[in-house]
């Protein structure tokens, strides 16, 4: 599939605001990304993932979709989406990773395992911090095999405060 455009609008969530972009020809969400401070960082950064796309103001047709499954902290909830990993490694991570119930963690090393490459703890970390799709693709989920937070693309804050809205039971210097 080749995308060449995208429409993108920030959208209000009980998480915060997320920027959610679409394909405008297969209508599949490329990008679900909770906005920080600086939102022209996050279209540089979509424009860098993604560099022969051009990305416009609009609005993407999955929007109340995504929301409800922010507002609802179900990411089992269906969207036609696209990963920005085409490795098969990639996709195996983000399937263990989708497969976490909420309000549950496990390690990268658990995952590592779980996926048939235990050695492979540092990739399944790399894999995490590619995630294009915020909390669909449940990378919060991820922690560090002694129980603390480890890095999250839209930062330790977020990634706290989802598992706290999940029920996660956290431990250690988690909290």
């Amino acid at each position: 599939m080749i995308i060449r455009e995208c429409v993108y609008e920030v959208a209000q969530s009980n998480q915060g605001e997320v920027l959610i972009a679409e394909c405008t020809t297969s209508g599949k969400v490329v990008a679900i990304y909770f906005v920080d401070d600086d939102l022209n960082l996050l279209i540089e950064d979509l424009n860098g993932a993604y560099p022969t796309v051009k990305f416009v103001p609009g609005a993407p047709t999955q929007t109340s979709i995504i929301l409800r499954a922010i507002n609802e902290l179900d990411c089992t909830i269906k969207i036609n989406m696209v990963h920005k990993s085409d490795t098969t490694f990639g996709m195996q991570v983000y399937t263990a990773i989708m497969n976490i119930p909420k309000g549950q963690t496990r390690s990268y090393s658990d995952i590592a395992r779980e996926i048939g490459n235990p050695s492979a703890v540092r990739a399944v970390a790399g894999a995490c911090a590619r995630n294009n799709l915020a909390y669909i693709v449940p990378c919060h989920r991820v922690i560090g095999t002694n129980g603390n937070m480890s890095g999250y693309r839209w930062g330790i804050a977020k990634k706290r405060a989802l598992l706290q809205a999940e029920g996660a039971e956290l431990r250690f210097s988690a909290m």
